[in-house]
């Protein structure tokens, strides 16, 4: 679900199993969400000198990718975030939607649909953005808003394609072109 085409972490046992890939909802399966691999997260996030450095007092549980506490008491409070888009726009204020160009689970396509659907006149094309000498996605600015997408990347962008990503953002901080 999160990155097409990586190896799935733990490997897959059954065709049942796969089925899971392709939920959208977290209550079919237990724990991590499957696939996924944090166990370099847990035990980084769950170290006392990194919780002390983050000011996470002892008293709350140790770390963890998912939690059914939180899970079972979360409640979608806004179906669309296109308001929120359109007020900070009208601001004037600057804004960078981008996704890993693999991941299923906040798939580039829709993010795209979105960007286009908010009324902002297309100031470029859409087109390539380099790294390191070959393709690292593409994009296309609206106005203040600009869609980017990540070659290759999944879910976790940063994770997946740690220099593109780095690039990407600077870009975005320092106003300058992808």
């Amino acid at each position: 679900t999160y990155a097409l085409y990586l190896d799935c972490a733990g490997g897959v046992t059954s065709q049942r199993a796969m089925m899971h890939l392709f939920r959208n909802f977290r209550k079919h399966w237990e724990g991590v969400p499957p696939c996924i691999n944090s166990t370099a997260q847990i035990n980084w996030l769950n170290r006392g000198d990194v919780r002390k450095a983050l000011h996470i007092p002892d008293v709350l549980p140790p770390w963890d990718i998912c939690s059914d506490v939180v899970g079972s008491q979360y409640h979608t409070i806004y179906e669309t975030m296109k308001d929120v888009y359109e007020k900070l726009l009208a601001l004037g204020l600057r804004a960078l939607v981008y996704n890993g160009d693999t991941d299923m689970a906040c798939n580039f396509l829709g993010d795209q649909w979105f960007v286009e659907q908010l009324g902002q006149k297309a100031s470029t094309q859409y087109q390539p953005w380099i790294y390191d000498n070959q393709i690292a996605g593409f994009y296309q600015q609206f106005g203040n808003i600009t869609f980017l997408t990540v070659k290759g990347a999944g879910h976790m962008v940063p994770q997946w394609a740690p220099g593109p990503s780095l690039q990407m953002l600077q870009s975005f901080l320092s106003n300058k072109p992808y």
